[in-house]
């Protein structure tokens, strides 16, 4: 039997966004499906989505639905984002970390930039680009084009700072945060050439070589990188019986700059959820980069919803655990996959009316 919960409630929460009440009737059903189906399942092959359908209709049938909506839907990328935003528990300006993720499905290469807001250790997908037949850096350009459309919908105002590493780095790139009047702590190479005063100029490394191991230095003058001018900030430690530096620019001179930067990493957690620690997006056997746009809108809501859920179970009902090391035994994003896809695969209603009924309040 059709659950009318994966129809009513999502298609609520999808339409509640102006832009994307102009979808097709059909194939906004067949999104909901498909966002409760990879949380039921936890894998991206059309095959798996179509056998976690409650839709009554044979796997085939399923499958054939997949592969139109796939070809034929359009990505309506600016309600998506708009929606995506309202899905975040944020209050205020938002605070951005910019990376990509990349692996190859044969001889092809999937590369993806990812604009995302971080909170509570998880970066959220806001704005994201699939690269091309690629698997090196991003270009300056693709970055603009990527925050560019952020400042288009929401506004530089909106943004409380960048965080990224050592890939993204440049004249122009940072010239462009600068204007848009965005405050950056970004991560760069140790054998980055540092313009000293008195026009002397050194690697990076130099700089912080002097000092004791894992004991921040903060330059106390700006420097000129890619003849940008800079503060720097670093440590030097010890990582696999190697001697290493983290080195960060930022326009600010500030003694928390170490502290900001650590925030970079919760899009690692995004791309764990998306990957091995949730849907294993790598499993896909997509190779159309405007498909691979259309799973990652599903996965990014299904991710959205399971995350709000971990942490409404985490603080409102049964803390997460923590272990020995100190750690939480598992992400709120685990905690939340969990107690929504044991409601959808166990159809536990009085649940599924909870937790759809917490979903739509984010909004």
């Amino acid at each position: 039997m059709e659950s009318q919960f994966e129809y009513t409630k999502l298609q609520t929460l999808i339409t509640s966004e102006p832009e994307l009440k102009k979808l097709n009737k059909a194939r906004l059903k067949l999104l909901c499906y498909l966002i409760t189906s990879l949380i039921k399942v936890q894998k991206v092959g059309f095959r798996h989505l179509s056998e976690g359908y409650d839709s009554g209709a044979t796997v085939t049938s399923n499958m054939r639905r997949i592969q139109r909506f796939f070809a034929k839907f359009e990505f309506p990328e600016e309600g998506f984002s708009r929606l995506i935003i309202r899905m975040i528990p944020v209050k205020g300006k938002y605070r951005i970390a910019i990376d990509r993720t990349n692996w190859k499905f044969g001889k092809r290469n999937i590369n993806l930039l990812f604009l995302c807001v971080v909170y509570k250790g998880v970066g959220i997908p806001l704005i994201w680009k699939v690269l091309g037949d690629k698997k090196g850096n991003s270009s300056t350009a693709e970055r603009k084009g990527l925050l560019g459309k952020f400042i288009e919908w929401f506004g530089a105002d909106m943004i409380e700072r960048i965080t990224a590493d050592r890939e993204f780095i440049g004249e122009e790139w940072w010239e462009f945060l600068l204007e848009h009047g965005i405050p950056f702590y970004i991560r760069i190479k140790e054998n980055a050439l540092i313009g000293l005063h008195g026009g002397r100029f050194v690697n990076a490394r130099r700089l912080f070589a002097p000092h004791k191991l894992k004991v921040a230095y903060f330059h106390p003058t700006s420097v000129t990188i890619t003849k940008v001018k800079v503060y720097v900030s670093g440590m030097k430690y010890i990582e696999n019986g190697k001697l290493e530096y983290l080195i960060l620019a930022s326009p600010k001179n500030t003694r928390e700059s170490l502290e900001i930067y650590r925030e970079r990493w919760q899009i690692e957690t995004m791309f764990r959820g998306f990957k091995s620690a949730g849907f294993n997006l790598e499993d896909t056997h997509l190779q159309d980069y405007e498909r691979i746009n259309k799973l990652l809108c599903v996965i990014a809501i299904a991710f959205i919803w399971s995350y709000n859920i971990g942490i409404f179970k985490h603080e409102e009902e049964e803390p997460i655990k923590i272990k020995k090391h100190g750690r939480r035994a598992k992400s709120f994003f685990s905690y939340g996959l969990e107690e929504i896809a044991h409601a959808l695969i166990n159809k536990v209603e009085t649940k599924i009316e909870r937790l759809s009924g917490l979903f739509l309040s984010c909004t």
